[in-house]
């Protein structure tokens, strides 16, 4: 990186600053090249440098560009892998409520009922909406969104139930 040293700013935050005005752009058109959507994308490079900065991970000139797209790559995987275990998260728990649906072979029928359930997890209490979310689009464990919202996981079990419970109820007809 011609031209950007840590002693040409004094400090850790000219030389992020520095860096971020330098590379934002290119890491961003790298990650968009990986995820194919512009808010995703900004969104990785956001947060490689936010964890970069949190860190504060001094590092040599020659290893700063290597270190940031590095990091870029690894979000983007992540992220890639993240959004492939919601799709299948949401088709598994999509024929859950379809097992016993006879006629799933009409695809008006299959379409209402995707409709149906997205609606019906977007009609539940905010609490208990994203605890639902949390365990069945994003793969976590009750311990570990009961420690992310400062909840118990009793708490988190109840919600649960609760969120099941309204949602057969609301899909019984498809049932």
């Amino acid at each position: 990186m011609s031209g950007l040293t840590i002693s040409s700013t004094g400090n850790f935050e000219g030389f992020f600053k520095e860096t971020f005005d330098l590379l934002f752009e290119g890491l961003h058109r790298y990650a968009f090249t990986l995820l194919k959507d512009n808010d995703m994308a900004q969104d990785v490079v956001q947060s490689v440098f936010v964890k970069w900065w949190e860190t504060q991970k001094r590092l040599d000139d020659n290893a700063v560009k290597p270190y940031l797209f590095t990091a870029t790559y690894r979000q983007c995987l992540n992220v890639i892998r993240n959004e492939k275990t919601k799709a299948l998260r949401y088709e598994s728990y999509r024929y859950e409520f379809a097992a016993s649906f006879s006629t799933m072979d009409d695809v008006a029928t299959q379409h209402e009922l995707d409709l149906q359930i997205k609606e019906a997890i977007e009609q539940l209490p905010p609490r208990c909406r994203v605890i639902f979310k949390k365990s069945r689009f994003e793969d976590k464990r009750y311990a570990e969104i009961a420690d992310e919202m400062n909840l118990s996981i009793k708490t988190v079990e109840a919600q649960m139930g609760n969120a099941l419970r309204t949602l057969r109820e609301r899909l019984k007809e498809y049932l």
